[in-house]
């Protein structure tokens, strides 16, 4: 069993997660961020997993029907898990990932897809934000004669050539 937190500070995107006593932390940077994505999943093994138990309680209800007590308790116990699965296939979940050089961060938002449209969002202008303030003080540190030269124009022979 485990858990995971995921929490946004100054400078980062911390990752917690807990194993039983073991906590292992994961930190992705603002100013590393190469990549932040906002995508819909299933959950295949979810979706099965509901599906199987409410064929099962449904199945048992169903062979049950002549001791109508146990085929209404069985049926009863399907229905949730029918409920949770139909939810599942239509709203599904919502991540967002965060890729940075050395780590990543996941965060999973089931039911609150506005919420995770807006996390999505200020994850990427903080992170363009840091990396901008970032460039604009290595332009300014470093004088005119010491930026690195312009790459050269070629021509198209010479970039073929170089493939």
């Amino acid at each position: 069993m485990s858990r995971e937190a995921v929490f946004e500070t100054a400078d980062a995107i911390e990752s917690e997660s807990r194993q039983g006593y073991e906590v292992t932390r994961k930190r992705v940077l603002f100013e590393e961020v190469l990549l932040v994505t906002i995508h819909r999943e299933m959950g295949v093994l979810y979706v099965a997993l509901t599906a199987a138990l409410t064929v099962i309680f449904a199945g048992i209800a169903f062979l049950s029907r002549s001791a109508l007590p146990a085929a209404i308790f069985f049926g009863i116990l399907a229905l949730p898990f029918f409920i949770a699965c139909v939810v599942r296939l239509m709203v599904r979940l919502d991540f967002v990932s965060v890729f940075g050089r050395r780590s990543k961060a996941v965060m999973r938002f089931s039911l609150r897809k506005r919420r995770a449209r807006e996390v999505y969002g200020r994850i990427c202008s903080r992170a363009l934000e840091v990396q901008r303030a970032m460039m604009e003080m290595q332009s300014r540190a470093l004088p005119a004669d010491e930026l690195p030269p312009a790459p050269e124009e070629t021509s198209g022979a010479e970039h073929e050539s170089l493939q």
